[in-house]
């Protein structure tokens, strides 16, 4: 959703701040409601797995969320090709993999994406850490 900000511009039908603003909010809820849910899944990994195996396996989901943010937006696949055009995902992302040179877009997209999901989400975990260790004497 974050990367729906390019697609703004005046129409003369409805201010610009307007759309701003609405395009905000669904990005904000967003990614609230995906930060919990990666929280409750890292809550529950740290449980039975361990601090270390948790920590990279989050990690691990956010940087596979980069490149499906870029396999989104500029390669223009959506969730369902997954499971109707499975193997024209698989060529492209064998392509990118094989050929790194040829699409350097892919690295420095997904690395900035996952840099930037990966700080927020940082940002986030020690928040809520914070407060709920300020709630239990």
């Amino acid at each position: 959703m974050i990367t729906d900000l390019i697609h703004l511009h005046a129409t003369g039908e409805v201010g610009l701040l307007y759309d701003i603003v609405m395009l905000g909010s669904f990005i904000f809820n967003g990614i609230v409601v995906g930060f919990i849910s990666l929280y409750m899944v890292h809550r529950e990994l740290l449980v039975r797995i361990g601090q270390r195996d948790a920590h990279m396996i989050v990690t691990g989901i956010l940087f596979v969320c980069s490149f499906a943010i870029y396999l989104g937006r500029f390669m223009r696949w959506n969730t369902w090709d997954a499971l109707v055009n499975p193997a024209g995902i698989l060529f492209d992302v064998s392509d990118h993999i094989i050929n790194p040179a040829a699409k350097p877009q892919v690295f420095v997209t997904t690395i900035t994406v996952f840099a930037l999901l990966g700080a927020m989400y940082a940002v986030a975990w020690q928040l809520v850490q914070t407060a709920s260790k300020n709630n239990h004497p």
